[in-house]
């Protein structure tokens, strides 16, 4: 999950999601009927030319979860519609006869199993990525930084702020599970919901949510609009990060105005996971409001994404994604959140995408 399932542009103005756990999942009851419409997969810009077969991959790795989990509740254009574990198990067996790769035959299974609605709502879609640090199981020279397991005493009350932990409120209570180099890189993670630790012992740490502070989420971005030190239209986080960066003292003040402290686990997995429990697919898997969309449901998107390194400049982006993810600021039934991935272009791709565009949801048909 992410404090940005939610990490473009805006995101860093708004509140942010979190990237595998935070968000409550799965099963949930509508509070309000959505409008949507239907639409036939020719009506689809872009439906046949999308690699379907990784779609299907990625929406495979819900299954487990759909056919063992209670029935799930989606919003449909005739009401709220339940869909049992037996009628995601046909849907899943069906999917499973299908060989890697044939995106033919993939493209055929998701339109033979399900019906396509177009959400009558202005969609919004930002991008989050895996951040990745340098540090360290035990304290160093260079590895300073504690990254914090969940505390005993943590529960669903107020607990210490974020700069009360850093002046070392749990110091000595062996709630460390690594340490890291850099303040800025643990607190963009702790935005995300999830990262990598690159260990001077060698091998990686993934890192998944493990409960927060329970304290206000405050974005930085505003706080260094209010400073005068960035204009609107300059709040990515690039380039908060770079500010940060170059600032280090101002940073840790600015820093601290999020009172809200993430704490971690070791998933002991090298890939990370969304608030599903479902290991997440670089441009494939989605951060949804899990209140109107459950998890694993195909939702195609039409949007636009930022081209590398081009400021302002963009280019088609539309795919058929699986919501496997949720965040706190992802509210809305055409809202969505991507997973970008890691690495530098994830993070050039998570950090400035802000875009409009249409959200269209593959409804299960029944058997």
């Amino acid at each position: 999950m992410r404090w940005a399932v939610l990490s473009g542009g805006a995101a860093w103005l708004a509140v942010a999601g979190l990237l595998s756990a935070c968000a409550d999942g799965g099963t949930t009851t509508p509070e309000k009927r959505v409008a949507m419409a239907p639409i036939s997969f020719n009506e689809i810009a872009g439906w046949a030319e999308d690699k379907h077969s990784e779609a299907l991959a990625t929406f495979r790795r819900s299954c487990p979860k759909l056919t063992t989990g209670p029935e799930t509740r989606i919003v449909t254009d005739g009401g709220e519609k339940t869909v049992t574990p037996a009628e995601w198990k046909r849907i899943c067996d069906a999917g499973a006869t299908i060989k890697a790769g044939d995106n033919r035959a993939a493209r055929l299974f998701f339109e033979q199993n399900f019906r396509p609605l177009l959400v009558q709502a202005t969609a919004k879609f930002t991008g989050y990525f895996e951040p990745e640090m340098r540090g360290s199981k035990a304290p160093s020279r260079l590895s300073t930084v504690p990254v914090y397991r969940r505390p005993p005493d943590l529960t669903d009350k107020p607990y210490y702020t974020r700069a009360e932990i850093e002046q070392g409120a749990l110091k000595g209570k062996g709630l460390e599970i690594a340490y890291v180099q850099d303040p800025v890189g643990l607190f963009e993670v702790q935005v995300q919901g999830s990262g990598k630790i690159h260990l001077a012992e060698g091998g990686t740490m993934t890192l998944g949510f493990d409960g927060s502070n329970n304290r206000p989420y405050t974005a930085i971005g505003n706080v260094l609009l209010e400073m005068g030190v960035m204009k609107k239209d300059d709040v990515t986080w690039p380039a908060i990060r770079d500010w940060l960066r170059r600032n280090p003292q101002q940073a840790r003040d600015v820093m601290r105005k999020n009172e809200r402290y993430i704490f971690f686990k070791d998933t002991r997995s090298q890939t990370a996971a969304g608030a599903e429990g479902v290991p997440l697919t670089a441009q494939r898997s989605l951060a949804v409001d899990t209140t109107l969309t459950p998890f694993g449901t195909p939702v195609w998107i039409d949007t636009v994404r930022p081209l590398a390194r081009k400021p302002g400049a963009t280019e088609p982006y539309r795919r058929l994604m699986v919501a496997q993810d949720a965040g706190a600021a992802i509210k809305g039934p055409a809202r969505g959140d991507v997973f970008f991935g890691n690495g530098p272009q994830a993070a050039d791709w998570a950090g400035r995408m802000n875009s409009g565009g249409r959200a269209i949801v593959l409804v299960p048909n029944k058997g």
